[in-house]
């Protein structure tokens, strides 16, 4: 229950992101034709929900397996080596997500007082967006990662 819960709320989130990007791109363009006067801030919030759309989407393609990936080689391995180079694979996701959780933190402390040029927001909304996805990549690691290990004890057992 409480992982379908968590998945509708990424899932949300990521569309939500997806449909501030549409609306404020169609709104704006109609804007700018129809009235002549486009939303000064329109292209600027549509950037920050693709940032925060993008860091989203990092955490749900991981959950769905989704990131590019050569399998031919994996493909051709026994399956102990496989799940081997699988856990390697979720152990350099949670380097990556400390990288992110890292970066992401000097961002939103040393930069999250600025103001966004045209429409005044905090700087710090927008660069918390790679902290918020260190945070939802590690739970979709370790997710995946705990999965793997139950997967690989049940193997062993039978």
């Amino acid at each position: 229950m409480f992982w379908r819960v968590y998945d509708g709320i990424t899932t949300g989130l990521l569309a939500l992101a997806g449909f501030v990007m549409f609306a404020l791109a169609i709104v704006n363009a109609g804007m700018r034709y129809f009235l002549d006067q486009p939303l000064i801030w329109g292209e600027e919030i549509s950037r920050y929900a693709m940032v925060w759309g993008t860091m989203l989407g990092v955490a749900l393609a991981y959950r769905a397996g989704q990131h590019v990936a050569i399998t031919l080689l994996v493909e051709s391995l026994p399956r102990a080596w496989v799940m081997g180079l699988r856990l390697a694979s979720h152990l350099l996701s949670l380097g990556t997500a400390w990288v992110l959780w890292r970066a992401g933190s000097v961002l939103v402390e040393r930069l999250g007082f600025m103001a966004a040029p045209s429409s005044g927001i905090a700087m710090g909304w927008v660069y918390a967006a790679l902290p918020a996805a260190a945070i939802l990549l590690t739970v979709e690691v370790l997710r995946l990662l705990f999965a793997d290990a139950r997967g690989l004890l049940a193997g062993r057992r039978a």
